[in-house]
């Protein structure tokens, strides 16, 4: 295992900008997990870690050694691709060996009926190699199937464990989950969490689903634009995102946002409602940013709001408000015994949790503030 380093990083297409100065550092061992949007650069950075893109500008580094110009063979990363990439000809056995015939045989040890012949005890050896990470992955029964008779979820594991045979110093993988139906991908984020923890080996991976950066990453960096605008634990992005687009971009359901003044006496005026701050500011016009779970449902709420949608999850019920002086509908999580005695275009007050508004600047930038525990001014 080694330390991996992105520094400065840029990349154009043409007269597209697509990555803009992007630096990060890949701890041994860590899973770390490029998400944004579509477009933001983070299958292109993949690639260039990888070697298959070469960067306009910037160093890649391995281990402390610079391999920006090594050839991607060279580098000893195992790339996982959402299409899986499997050679439908070829067992699940010899898919898994074909990296390890590239790279442990000469040209005459991969001639087809004779290669096996000179080169036997090198091709016990991989063999066995080949049966140790399928037992690891639970897929020793598929070794003579064909991927045509795999589900997609049994190719995946084909696919990882053609690249964990190789034992690389990382594990490359874009979107590979993207292609499996809802209920499998809960499944293998949980198997690939489990791996990570058995291998102790470095994971990056790309996913526009931030469901999967959240609950596998050790660290995630959130990407938009070409650039990388927060990197840190989960946990602390979705609690303390740093600006307004990692805030709307991390949660589901998104952050609630509000427009909202700071006033000249340095009372926040929010729909209707004014409200301290801890630490008054100068008056300007700010973002409020408020979580649904941050809502609740009280008979002396401060807020008020007709209910539009009732979204039921079952061991959760979102309600979506109109309030009036909100440009969106507010969404507010409940618990079902809560929201069985609300129905469509009842009228409800609510109320938030002071410790948990975020505020943002107008350029979307967070301000360092919180609201004073409740209280009308």
């Amino acid at each position: 295992m080694s330390k991996i380093s992105l520094q400065s990083i840029e990349k154009s297409f043409g007269e597209t900008p697509v990555l803009k100065q992007v630096s990060l550092d890949i701890e041994e061992g860590e899973f770390v997990t490029l998400v944004g949007p579509s477009g933001c650069g983070k299958s292109t950075l993949l690639r260039i870690l990888s070697g298959l893109e070469q960067a306009d500008a910037g160093r890649v580094s391995i281990g402390g050694m610079n391999v920006t110009d090594v050839r991607p063979a060279e580098r000893n990363l195992a790339m996982v691709f959402q299409s899986y990439a499997l050679y439908p000809h070829l067992s699940v056995a010899d898919n898994m060996m074909t990296p390890l015939r590239m790279r442990d045989l000469p040209m005459w040890g991969r001639l087809p009926m004779i290669g096996p012949l000179l080169a036997r005890d090198t091709y016990r050896v991989m063999q066995g190699q080949v049966r140790e990470v399928a037992e690891t992955l639970k897929i020793t029964p598929l070794l003579d199937r064909k991927p045509g008779q795999l589900s997609g979820g049994q190719r995946q594991r084909v696919a990882l464990g053609r690249a964990m045979v190789r034992q690389p110093v990382a594990f490359l993988m874009d979107e590979p989950l993207s292609n499996l139906d809802a209920a499998l991908r809960v499944h293998m984020r949980a198997e690939l969490s489990e791996l990570h923890r058995r291998l102790k080996t470095t994971f990056v991976y790309v996913t526009h689903d931030q469901a999967e950066a959240l609950t596998m990453s050790d660290r995630m960096a959130v990407m938009m634009h070409g650039n990388i605008l927060q990197v840190g634990p989960p946990d602390e992005i979705y609690a303390n995102p740093n600006c307004l687009e990692v805030a709307r971009f991390i949660g589901s359901p998104a952050i609630n946002t509000f427009a909202a003044e700071i006033q000249s006496d340095g009372h926040l005026a929010l729909i209707g409602t004014t409200l301290s701050l801890v630490q008054p500011l100068t008056r300007a016009p700010v973002t409020v940013g408020i979580r649904p779970e941050h809502l609740f449902l009280s008979p002396t709420g401060r807020f008020q709001g007709h209910v539009r949608y009732r979204e039921n999850l079952g061991s959760d019920v979102f309600l979506h408000l109109d309030v009036e002086g909100a440009q969106q509908p507010v969404v507010l999580r409940a618990n079902p015994a809560q929201a069985a005695q609300v129905t469509l275009r009842n009228r409800v007050c609510f109320d938030l949790e002071p410790d948990k508004v975020l505020l943002f600047q107008s350029t979307g930038e967070r301000l360092p503030c919180a609201l004073a525990t409740r209280e009308v001014a």
